[in-house]
């Protein structure tokens, strides 16, 4: 039998996106994902049957696509595994976190909440109700863009029992890694750069060869670049763009 995630492990995403099909087509392009329609009765972010596009690649789902209202943010969400959704749900409330919406169950995947941190950042603890392992290969580093890192380390080190080590990132930033007791890198944090105009929030890096052929075929398909790419000092060469619906993403090709 499969062993399920260990706690404080991102195990899934979700693209919060005001328009699926262009979504779709843009990631499909982009990085070879292909799609099965799920249909589902709760969402993370609403109530309610739909279809629920589930991300496939390489024989695996590695995460879903939610639709949205237009006049919302699109955005990608990360769950992270927790003990107890409900004890995490409190003590994001005493660490100074918000509920965006209380904690409620996905039936056949597990128990979730949507927490915002106190600079504005969105993170889901999650429960699976299953044993499967996470996926693996596409999803490969997820970072906290905050405009004060000293609270981040304080918040998500104590929701997850995340121990921060902080590097010099090579272009005149410290670089936050968030890591298991064991000390094996899960997360990593970075405050933003005056010149980044962009929300609190969490970015998915997906993994790619060629970090500026990507860039330059992303933009092309319709992203917008934003950052990079740069090189982070034992992380790879990353950058940042919004896709065709406005949700930011990485591409990161990581040190040898």
């Amino acid at each position: 039998m499969s062993q399920p995630a260990a706690t404080g492990r991102v195990v899934w995403h979700d693209l919060l996106t005001s328009d699926v099909r262009k979504a779709c087509d843009f990631y499909a392009k982009l990085l070879g994902w292909t799609y099965e329609i799920e249909h589902a009765a709760e969402f993370v972010w609403k109530s309610g049957e739909a279809d629920y596009p589930l991300i496939l690649f390489d024989g695996a789902a590695h995460g879903g696509l939610i639709e949205i209202e237009p006049d919302q943010r699109s955005c990608w969400l990360t769950y992270v595994t927790v003990d107890d959704v409900d004890e995490a749900t409190r003590r994001s409330k005493t660490l100074g976190g918000t509920i965006e919406k209380e904690p409620f169950d996905i039936p056949g995947v597990g128990r979730s909440v949507v927490v915002r941190d106190p600079q504005g950042g969105l993170i889901c603890p999650f429960v699976a109700s299953h044993d499967y392992p996470p996926p693996q290969g596409v999803f490969i580093w997820d970072e906290l863009l905050t405009t004060d890192d000293y609270s981040a380390r304080a918040f998500y080190g104590s929701l997850f029992t995340w121990a921060a080590r902080q590097a010099d990132a090579g272009d005149k930033s410290f670089y936050t890694s968030f890591v298991e007791t064991d000390g094996n890198p899960v997360t990593g944090a970075l405050v933003m750069p005056e010149n980044l105009d962009v929300a609190v929030q969490w970015v998915p890096y997906f993994h790619v060869a060629d970090i500026n052929i990507s860039t330059e075929r992303a933009t092309y398909l319709g992203a917008k670049q934003i950052l990079g790419p740069v090189v982070t000092k034992g992380v790879g060469r990353r950058a940042l763009l919004l896709d065709p619906t406005g949700a930011l993403f990485g591409l990161l090709t990581p040190e040898a």
